[in-house]
């Protein structure tokens, strides 16, 4: 088994120092560029079932995932020779993961051994850190009343804010950045049929004192956003001396 693990670590490693490459031109059907500005980049990431992704790397810098449809365990072989593989477990639509992201394992290679697609948005964050490491968890989807709606915060550090919103019943709902910092939109869950309006994935950049107002076809009982404040201004590059990572 070591030695099944030892090649397979080798030939991705051989395969990255050809292959490896930005994911939206290594894997083109997995990984679509959806927004970038120089706060974030959001890659809309799509594994069809029983798909094999070729080698390619990502950011090292923290990192934001939005799953939007239930999916089984996901397996990443990544070039870390003391532990290559890594089995994403199974997750549920509207729930999302935040990571501080190793700065050594973001080249791999991924395979979805399930026979259902695996589909989430990938946000990687280009902002300061200033405590790198807090930026952990895994948050499931919540329960609430339709009829009141939603208003809850769900995590706060030092480099971001993350709030669930969904409108009560019959009413708009408008979000809105603060006066000095801005705020990325996503929307989790859209309409009932999700052909008009709003899609789950689809996402909103608010500039500082900017809004976002949902009415119409896009409000529905079944309207649910994650609101992104962004604490810190954009960084060039992120390394271990700026967020304190020995």
């Amino acid at each position: 088994m070591k030695q099944a693990i030892l090649f397979t670590a080798i030939c991705v490693a051989f395969s990255v120092l050809i292959f490896g490459q930005d994911p939206t031109k290594a894997a083109p059907d997995s990984y679509k560029l959806q927004f970038e500005n120089e706060y974030l980049r959001v890659l809309r990431v799509h594994y069809a079932a029983k798909q094999k992704v070729p080698v390619h790397d990502h950011s090292k810098g923290p990192a934001m995932y939005v799953y939007l449809n239930d999916s089984a365990p996901i397996r990443f072989t990544h070039t870390d020779w003391d532990h290559p593989l890594l089995v994403r477990p199974a997750v549920k639509a509207k729930s999302f993961r935040l990571s501080p992201t190793r700065f050594d394992n973001e080249t791999h290679a991924v395979e979805n051994p399930n026979d259902t697609a695996s589909d989430f948005l990938r946000i990687e964050l280009k902002t300061e850190a200033p405590n790198r490491a807090s930026l952990v968890g895994r948050f499931p989807p919540e329960q609430f009343a339709r009829t009141k709606g939603l208003d809850r915060q769900v995590f706060d550090n030092s480099q971001l804010r993350v709030t669930r919103l969904s409108p009560a019943e019959g009413r708009v709902l408008t979000v809105s950045a603060e006066a000095s910092r801005p705020s990325l939109v996503i929307v989790v869950s859209g309409g009932s049929s999700e052909k008009k309006g709003v899609r789950a994935g689809d996402t909103f950049w608010l500039a500082p004192g900017n809004q976002k107002t949902f009415e119409g076809s896009d409000v529905t009982i079944s309207l649910e956003i994650l609101k992104v404040d962004l604490k810190t201004g954009p960084t060039k590059a992120f390394t271990p001396e700026a967020s304190g990572r020995p």
